[in-house]
């Protein structure tokens, strides 16, 4: 059974992805699993001593049939329940294993990169580089608890205050995150890394499908044609989203934090770096 992990940060696309690669017969993500809200953290915290650190949970999540088999027929009953018998899997086809990771979360509980540099392991690196929308996405989860909205949801329309005092800090760990995932990224192989651009995925249907079939074919299963079950959780201008935007550009004017937040309400990439975005 092949490997991989999609490596991320918060607010960056990655339950899309996920729930989009989950649609293939041949791939089960397990999504997120080191958080202490996952029903992976709070098995471990039941049971810790089968496991002698973080590192080697995550390899025996990885690996393990036991797992493997409980939680796909989870799962498949989920889907039942839900009426989507359609997406129930059997497990001799599926080719693939995997989890959603944060960078941060390496770090966090001490798990080398090794585990990134594993042989045969695929690691499809989702970025968002636009540093202002990742800040306000992380703001809005924050004030509204609000993680994934689907169609016809309107949980994530409201109105953002972000104090002005904080607002050059807010801009400035976000930019340390971006820069340390991609920092990560680079010194993967190319040959076990696909990174994907958020803004790309997000783009327009046409450039989804090509790069999820890129992604298909680089996790070594059959290219499928997903459907995009989530949307972007804020779709209005900035200077709409945050409601003090003045005030807040006030706050961090001759700076460069200032230059972001006028490219992004003039709806230009709010970059550390400045430049345009690649294809992913």
């Amino acid at each position: 059974m092949r490997n991989h992990i999609v490596l991320t940060l918060g607010r960056s696309g990655s339950n899309t992805l996920c729930d989009m690669l989950n649609q293939s017969a041949e791939v089960l993500n397990y999504g997120e699993v080191l958080g202490h809200w996952t029903k992976m953290r709070k098995l471990k915290n039941k049971v810790p001593f089968l496991w002698r650190s973080d590192e080697a949970f995550l390899q025996w999540i990885l690996t393990s049939r036991l797992l493997r088999g409980a939680a796909n027929a989870e799962r498949n009953l989920r889907k039942r329940r839900e009426g989507k018998p359609g997406e129930v899997k059997r497990l001799g086809a599926v080719h693939t294993i995997g989890v959603k990771e944060f960078s941060l979360n390496f770090e966090r509980y001490g798990i080398s990169e090794r585990i990134l540099h594993r042989p045969g392991m695929k690691v499809i690196a989702l970025v968002r580089r636009n540093v202002v929308d990742r800040m306000v996405s992380n703001a809005r989860l924050g004030a509204t608890g609000v993680v994934k909205v689907g169609e016809g949801d309107d949980r994530g329309s409201r109105g953002l205050t972000i104090d002005p005092a904080q607002i050059a800090g807010l801009l400035r760990a976000i930019e340390t995150e971006n820069a340390s995932l991609e920092a990560l990224i680079e010194r993967l192989p190319d040959a076990a890394k696909y990174v994907i651009r958020y803004e790309e995925l997000y783009r327009d249907e046409a450039t989804r499908a090509g790069i999820m079939h890129d992604a298909f074919a680089f996790l070594g299963v059959t290219p499928i044609h997903p459907q995009t079950r989530m949307r972007k959780i804020i779709t209005q201008p900035i200077t709409e989203v945050i409601e003090n935007f003045d005030d807040c550009l006030a706050a961090v004017r001759g700076t460069h934090h200032e230059d972001l937040l006028r490219a992004a309400a003039h709806g230009q990439e709010g970059r550390q770096d400045g430049g345009q975005e690649g294809a992913g």
